[in-house]
């Protein structure tokens, strides 16, 4: 294994694909169990909320996403709509079930899975109860980052809907030629973004900070794979959104095909959605794994499987006070604290 993980420090953004669908194929039992258990729940309660949004919400919310992708313009719409109170009650209480649902098992799943790959790699005995063991201590570590994560993304995608509003007014018909630019800007800030988020998630559960200090750390460690971490990005969110469109159009317009049809493209949509969603966790925890060698923090697998085994413990996994996580550097020993 220790060969294995120093195979991983020059390898580039193609290999890392490699290497975690080698990861799933051998522990494709495991990977199965996790799937089943909690990112299946997370997928049907992910395209749950895309059916009760446009079916139920649509006079409110015309597009479920558009908090993220036209945030300015979606809160000004919330104006218009003529909901009543109690439409409004409703669509509030849905909004937050929602998020909290696809919040909780998006956290669940990284838990377990992020254990799971950092245990194989370090060749700790590993099945699929001891993963779920770790989860109930990993994911309030996790649920600090996720919300510091949640919040970034919400500002960020605020201001680029508010600065393409300005950028409109201002300059009226020359918006034309200077909005694509800003769009792509705003794009790529957005993919950085997420891949911080993926990685600062890894770190959450693998080192001993959290939430902000996670994220910043998150920033070094992505510093020389940047490009691989976007190149990421840029192939499973496209996979992403493609279901999900095609999935919103067979619930919004899809009279035109047939009912068998329509069902079996949302199932295919569904399992798109599903395969993604495990592809992120895995290819991040691979990817964390290779910006640490790329920065010459060798990973020492007994220092990280004592590490991981405190999460099976009543204990919980901490380091010496002021001390950062590093792991495989000497000055850095793992203790216990009951």
């Amino acid at each position: 294994m220790a060969q294995t993980l120093e195979d991983l420090k020059l390898i580039e953004f193609p290999h890392i694909f490699s290497h975690s669908f080698r990861t799933i194929r051998t522990w494709n039992k495991l990977f199965a169990q996790i799937t089943f258990t909690l990112l299946l729940p997370l997928t049907l309660i992910f395209i749950a909320h895309i059916e009760i949004s446009m079916r139920l919400f649509n006079q409110i919310e015309r597009d479920p996403f558009s908090v993220f992708t036209a945030a300015f313009d979606s809160y000004q719409s919330y104006f218009h709509t003529g909901a009543s109170s109690a439409a409004w009650r409703r669509y509030l209480l849905f909004k937050s079930l929602s998020i909290a649902g696809i919040g909780i098992f998006s956290l669940l799943s990284a838990a377990s899975v992020v254990f799971t790959i950092a245990s194989v790699y370090t060749g700790r005995d590993v099945t699929f109860r001891k993963s779920m063991k770790s989860v109930p201590q990993i994911w309030k570590r996790l649920a600090v980052t996720f919300l510091f994560s949640f919040v970034t993304l919400f500002a960020f995608c605020l201001l680029a809907s508010v600065v393409n509003f300005l950028f409109t007014a201002a300059i009226g018909e020359f918006a034309v030629d200077v909005l694509p630019a800003v769009d792509v800007i705003s794009a790529a800030y957005f993919l950085y973004l997420t891949a911080v988020w993926q990685l600062a998630t890894v770190v959450s559960v693998l080192e001993s900070s959290r939430g902000l200090k996670s994220m910043l750390k998150a920033m070094d460690l992505m510093k020389g794979k940047t490009k691989s971490a976007l190149m990421i990005a840029c192939i499973l969110y496209p996979f992403l959104a493609v279901a999900i469109t095609e999935y919103m159009s067979m619930v919004d317009g899809g009279a035109a095909v047939a009912p068998v049809s329509r069902v079996m493209i949302r199932i295919v949509c569904a399992v798109m959605i599903l395969i993604v969603f495990l592809l992120f966790n895995v290819t991040q925890t691979v990817l964390y794994l290779v910006c640490k060698l790329h920065h010459g923090e060798t990973i020492d697998p007994v220092s990280l499987s004592t590490y991981l085994g405190a999460y099976l413990s009543d204990s919980r996994p901490v380091f010496r006070t002021g001390e950062d996580i590093q792991l495989g550097r000497a000055q850095n020993q793992v203790v216990s604290q009951v």
